[in-house]
């Protein structure tokens, strides 16, 4: 039994089925660039919670030894209460009062972690020599400039 059908009958067939095709293909590669995109933005927002908890870490090692420092020198109050660890909290009713009386001056909740880490770290290395991530508290200036790589946590990878 023979099929009857028109001219270009079966090109336009072919032609139907191979758009299909290319819809589906095209479905697909758009599904894949999504899933890849969800998962490097998750692995983005793991290594970026990966960083945060690690400034906060190098924060408080900071805070410790900046007390620890501080009170070989017999400094009994930190330049600024979040200086030292705990102490925040215990002041953080003395500051409500304070912002009444000083608006203009930044406040520790003003910093982010990583702007008080450089802060402290700063104090640190000017006023006792000491750098956190080398662990070591240096004889002078020129001591802590020659052999530190550097005032941040990427200079001594």
């Amino acid at each position: 039994m023979s099929r009857k059908s028109g001219i270009g009958h079966e090109a336009l067939l072919k032609r139907k089925a191979e758009e299909k095709l290319e819809n589906y293909r095209r479905k697909i590669h758009v599904k894949t660039q999504a899933e890849e995109k969800a998962a490097e933005q998750f692995r983005l927002r793991l290594k970026h919670k990966q960083d945060e908890v690690k400034l906060e870490g190098d924060l408080r090692r900071s805070q410790r030894a900046c007390q620890q420092l501080d009170a070989q020198k017999n400094i009994q109050v930190p330049r600024e209460a979040w200086y030292w660890s705990g102490l925040e909290e215990e002041t953080e009713e003395e500051e409500e009062e304070e912002k009444e009386h000083d608006e203009d001056e930044y406040k520790s909740e003003d910093l982010s972690v990583l702007e008080k880490l450089q802060i402290l770290t700063g104090y640190l290395r000017e006023e006792h020599l000491y750098c956190i991530w080398c662990g070591t508290a240096y004889e002078d200036k020129e001591d802590l400039s020659s052999n530190c790589p550097g005032p941040t946590s990427a200079d001594h990878d």
